[in-house]
């Protein structure tokens, strides 16, 4: 009996016809399965975050200023780039290339951490001190390893004044915090990798002593070298704790400016 079954099931599997007609029914049932599915996607709606009143560029976003709208799951899945969740829009910065209206939608191309703005870096300048730049690359960077928070030295090197044949290097000013590493187009690096760019400009706040100091350094084409050292480096260290450590540095500038040399 049981071979009997088997019979008629290999004959009615191997029937062409048979196999046909099974192939349309499938293909219709995913077309009819996949109609249904556009179909509740279209008519489905998901909660995302609007802007509640014009938000202009640079300005930060708070609670106050977004809402949420109900909209077409289907209009979400294809817009790519839009915000879905106010969560992710509350404490970020309108991008500092355009103003987002009342009543848009938000875009992840119109938003950005408040620190990437330009120039965000300048808000943590200590009272009583100015800004620096410092030229750098990856090589002096430590191939991009220098982050916004880190406290390092600075080292210098240059002809010794007063014995023209040695060459001096050692800690010039040590326990600097750094503010902001820029890239080639002025813009904040933030994270290692390529996509952020080459580091450009080391920036820092410094009294207008220490200023002048390494304005003097820069115009007598003395290098200065920023060194990073560990966690526990950067843990302890304050704005008071910025100084100059070796005065025989410091008066092989002075001392130059002074005699012309």
């Amino acid at each position: 009996m049981a071979a009997k079954n088997q019979s008629a099931v290999k004959r009615f599997v191997g029937n062409k016809n048979v196999v046909t007609i099974l192939g349309i029914a499938l293909c219709i049932g995913i077309l009819v399965l996949g109609y249904f599915i556009r179909v509740n996607n279209s008519v489905t709606t998901t909660s995302i975050p609007f802007a509640k009143k014009e938000l202009t560029a640079r300005s930060i976003i708070g609670d106050g200023d977004v809402g949420n709208v109900r909209i077409s799951q289907s209009y979400v899945t294809s817009a790519g780039n839009l915000v879905t969740s106010a969560q992710e829009v509350y404490g970020k910065a309108v991008a500092y290339y355009s103003n987002i209206p009342a009543g848009s939608l938000f875009y992840s191309s119109s938003i950005m951490d408040p620190e990437s703005l330009p120039n965000a870096s300048f808000k943590d300048i200590e009272q009583g001190n100015t800004i620096y730049s410092l030229a750098v690359d990856s090589t002096k960077t430590y191939s991009n390893s220098i982050r916004p928070g880190d406290y390092i030295d600075l080292y210098m090197t240059a002809k010794d004044p007063f014995n023209e044949d040695h060459i001096v290097f050692g800690c010039f000013i040590e326990s600097i915090r750094v503010l902001g590493v820029k890239n080639d187009f002025g813009a904040n690096i933030l994270k290692n990798g390529s996509n952020y760019g080459n580091p450009n400009q080391l920036l820092f706040s410094v009294n207008d002593e220490k200023f002048l100091l390494l304005k003097d350094a820069e115009l007598l084409g003395i290098e200065l070298i920023p060194v990073l050292h560990n966690a526990a480096y950067t843990e302890k260290g304050t704005p008071d704790s910025t100084r100059v450590s070796s005065s025989y540095l410091e008066s092989i500038i002075t001392s130059q400016l002074t005699t012309g040399l």
